[in-house]
């Protein structure tokens, strides 16, 4: 049989920023209807290989050759029209804009310049392309910015399918999905893989190679160590071994052992799946919860800090440490000492043209001022103690937020929302899109944190990371609790999923709630 050609290639690429050499040297194929998983740590160069590809980046030395020609794109526009897409890690939406628009977006005129739009057809082919990804009934007219971040990171991918390519590279698509949402997504990329795309998976989730990974090449410091085709031997041990030349540890619950503290947060009214109860978060307890896009996790954390205020009053009702509280804007939560990290960091989270010190104190500028001016002394001191507890590489905290890769990114987010937690800690997707160095380097902050007294509540589509790290993990249907599981352990994923799907077979598991 004769060897298929790969349909891209790249030679010996190399690129450089200031000091730091992104790439070294590297050189790899990907073939049609296979699914290549690019895997490493934070700054491995995987998003910078792949936004060569995509046309966002030159690089400085090497060529990029595409069904056997090579090519040299100067812009994300030239690499689609050659049939490339790609779909980053941060989004690229528009948030006031309807869906349809976001996925038309860059579509209108590239196959005829001259034509005309057609609402209708438009609205037709955005809701096929959400179909694919199990999104048949969502209403394509509403603006972007009304959908939780799962939903936005499926939009996202649907704007690199209305392009039709023929290579679609994929940054870690996966951070912000939960189980549902993500097996979704892997049946979209088999598909494609099947109709003879070469689909390129940039990812640190070991689960997903597992999941739909046909290759696998290993980057490390900007140049590629391993590379193997994913065969009935290779099992996730075997995986992490060659990523981090360390044996994989298994999923264990270091919060377990339940000890009764003060409670800091009462919601009293919840709706459950039995009627309202009222749920407590102790002092100093790690609570998840989990649930599937619109199980309304997501609203009531907005509720909790003060971004939205949906929850009737005569319903669900709130005391923070025996105080009623009912946050009316953010302000207001943190004035109560209640701290928030939102999901999706370049969107809701970063000053992307600001320095790393700016972005690390954005909210300690009151305690580092006098008279209105803030004392440099003092903010130095505070950002270097900040910067040593989470573990930031970086140059020089005066350098652009964006000189740090997105793993050391997270870290100066997480550590923000930190330092001004004084009595609840809420962090939406606090470990999406890092590498396992940096999820074990948040983790560890946040027991820290938690074992000073802060309760953390964490939303997280990462099942396995909410078992790991929670005391409590709440699972969600529907706006209501379906499940509370006190030391969650591995043998509860099922029953979890379960709930989060509206399979309710097993015995309750509210009892410990009490009645409203």
């Amino acid at each position: 049989m004769s060897k298929v050609e790969p349909l891209l290639r790249m030679r010996n690429l190399t690129k450089t920023f200031g000091a730091t050499r992104a790439l070294d040297s590297v050189s790899v194929e990907f073939q049609p209807g296979e699914i290549h998983c690019l895997l490493g740590e934070n700054g491995a160069g995987k998003s910078t290989l792949g936004k060569i590809v995509g046309g966002l980046y030159r690089p400085d030395e090497g060529e990029v050759q595409l069904a056997g020609e090579t090519v040299v794109f100067s812009s994300p526009r030239e690499a689609r029209s050659a049939g490339i897409a790609m779909v980053y890690q941060e989004l690229s939406l528009a948030p006031d804009l309807s869906v349809r628009a976001n996925l038309w977006l860059g579509v209108e005129g590239a196959r005829f310049p001259f034509s005309l739009t057609s609402p209708r057809r438009e609205s037709q082919r955005a809701s096929r392309t959400m179909a694919m990804l199990g999104l048949a009934e969502i209403d394509v007219e509403r603006r972007v910015h009304d959908f939780p971040m799962a939903i936005q990171q499926l939009i996202e991918i649907g704007k690199a399918l209305m392009f039709q390519p023929q290579v679609i590279i994929f940054d870690e698509p996966t951070a912000m999905l939960g189980a549902v949402e993500k097996e979704k997504f892997f049946e979209v990329l088999r598909g494609l893989r099947d109709t003879g795309i070469a689909a390129v998976l940039v990812t640190h989730h070991v689960d997903d190679v597992m999941a739909v990974g046909d290759k696998v090449t290993i980057m490390r410091n900007g140049r590629i160590v391993d590379s193997f085709p994913m065969t009935p031997e290779i099992d996730p041990d075997a995986i992490v071994t060659r990523l981090t030349g360390k044996r994989q540890l298994k999923h264990i619950n270091e919060a377990s052992g339940h000890v009764v503290r003060e409670p800091m947060l009462v919601m009293e009214g919840l709706p459950t799946i039995e009627g309202p109860r009222a749920l407590t978060i102790e002092k100093g307890e790690i609570v998840g919860l989990y649930g599937v896009v619109g199980c309304g996790a997501e609203t009531l954390i907005r509720n909790i800090v003060g971004l939205e205020q949906s929850l009737p009053s005569g319903g669900v009702r709130f005391r923070l440490e025996d105080r009623q509280y009912r946050p009316k804007h953010l302000r207001h939560a943190l004035r109560s000492g209640v701290s928030y990290l939102a999901a999706g960091r370049a969107a809701n989270g970063i000053l992307p043209d600001r320095s790393i010190s700016d972005n690390l104190l954005l909210t300690q500028l009151g305690s580092l001022s006098r008279f209105g001016f803030v004392r440099p002394t003092l903010e130095r001191s505070r950002c270097g103690e900040l910067i040593d507890e989470c573990q930031v590489k970086l140059r020089h905290p005066s350098d652009r937020m964006t000189s740090l890769s997105g793993g050391n990114q997270q870290k100066v987010l997480v550590a923000r929302a930190m330092a001004s937690a004084k009595k609840l800690l809420v962090l939406e997707e606090p470990t999406a899109g890092v590498d396992l160095g940096a999820k074990k380097a948040i983790h560890e902050r946040i027991r820290e944190v938690a074992e000073s007294g802060v309760s953390v509540l964490v939303l997280s589509s990462d099942l396995p990371e909410n078992i790991s790290l929670c005391n409590k993990v709440i699972s969600m249907f529907k706006g209501k609790v379906a499940g509370i599981y006190q030391d969650p352990t591995e043998r509860d994923q099922g029953a979890i999923i379960s709930d989060v799907l509206g399979q309710h077979a097993s015995p309750s598991k509210l009892s410990g709630l009490q009645c409203h």
